[in-house]
């Protein structure tokens, strides 16, 4: 298996945190404007000196690979990133988040039974 960028660790760090591990999110690419969806604005994320375990998780979304990691740790000293649109669905509950903003610095992280998809 070819190694993750430190960008998309960070990415999927940030995206099993906002919503705990075991559930399924999904990045959002177009979804037309639903009622029943809770809309959150635009959200500032900083995460710094910590270590963090994501285990038995699923993250899926448009430009993801797919690939399943076993055991493999790294370490995110510096990344920022911006993901445009992310829909969470928790306990039967659908939530939009417009724009995150997210900033990782000296984080450990270790993922163990993460399973990635493109979702298509």
């Amino acid at each position: 298996m070819r190694p993750l960028s430190r960008k998309l660790v960070a990415t999927v760090l940030v995206s099993v945190l906002l919503i705990g591990g075991g559930t399924t999110v999904a990045l959002a690419d177009g979804q037309s404007a639903d009622e029943s969806v809770h809309k959150i604005g635009s959200q500032d994320i900083t995460i710094s000196d910590a270590t963090i375990t994501i285990e038995d998780t699923h993250v899926k979304g448009p430009g993801l690979p797919d690939a399943t990691i076993e055991d493999q740790t790294y370490t995110v000293e510096e990344s920022k990133t911006t993901v445009d649109g992310l829909t969470v669905s928790v306990n039967g509950e659908t939530y939009e988040i417009c724009e995150i903003d997210i900033t990782v610095q000296n984080v450990g992280v270790t993922l163990d039974d993460v399973r990635l998809s493109s979702g298509s």
